[in-house]
């Protein structure tokens, strides 16, 4: 159970968190390999297993067993190009997102999506969705910017909405999200409703709160609010 400890700001995960973003990463992903010759092309489990820490991570795991990793640059600059085009492609709010969301704002939080998605797709998607409306930031990454878990983009978020870390929590679903939290001795709250299970993370975030279900859990015992 989390603390009930009284924040003000919450920086909140993207994909695997508020939302399941897989499809488009997906066709995404293999529009680019075929525009570049390389086969076979990335399974959408093969994807959905790959994606964590950036998209050059997500493609360099993707190259790996196909000899071409060295090539994951060159697929990278292509992919940020196509996704735009496809980013709500199978899109899908996760359950609860929109109702914490509006639940912290009510109470006056302050809050960022904090993503290291490329920050145009994390716009149309969090738009589309209606999301960006509880938003404070939308604070993403470029191709080759700093992301998570680097300090400084922690950081970065933090002075975008003016918050502290010793009162603001990340909540995510990875071992990223809490290695960024832990960099800047902030809180973290972990739900399993990404690509990893509730056991992985319980290992791998060990001073995290949960791994909890999904945000109807995850709001009860963190922030006392039920949904």
């Amino acid at each position: 159970m989390g603390n009930l400890k009284t924040y003000t700001a919450a920086l909140f995960d993207l994909d695997g968190t508020l939302v399941d973003n897989y499809t488009a990463i997906f066709v995404t992903a293999g529009i680019a390999f075929k525009e570049f010759g390389i086969t076979p092309p990335p399974t959408r489990d093969e994807v959905v297993r790959s994606v964590g820490g950036s998209i050059l991570l997500t493609l360099k795991r993707l190259l790996a067993p196909r000899g071409r990793e060295e090539m994951a640059d060159e697929i990278g600059a292509r992919y940020a190009e196509i996704f735009p085009l496809h980013a709500v492609d199978g899109l899908k709010m996760l359950g609860g997102a929109d109702k914490i969301l509006s639940a912290l704002k009510s109470r006056g939080l302050k809050l960022a999506c904090f993503t290291n998605k490329q920050t145009s797709g994390a716009e149309i998607v969090l738009r589309h969705l209606g999301l960006d409306s509880y938003l404070d930031a939308i604070v993403g990454t470029e191709l080759h910017s700093p992301r998570k878990p680097d300090p400084a983009f922690t950081r970065m978020a933090l002075d975008r909405i003016g918050a502290d870390p010793s009162n603001s929590i990340i909540i995510g679903d990875s071992r990223y999200d809490y290695a960024a939290a832990q960099s800047c001795g902030m809180d973290c709250a972990i739900v399993a409703t990404g690509a990893d299970s509730a056991a992985f993370l319980k290992v791998e975030c060990p001073n995290a709160f949960g791994p909890y279900e999904g945000m109807f859990d995850l709001a009860k015992e963190v922030f006392g609010i039920v949904l």
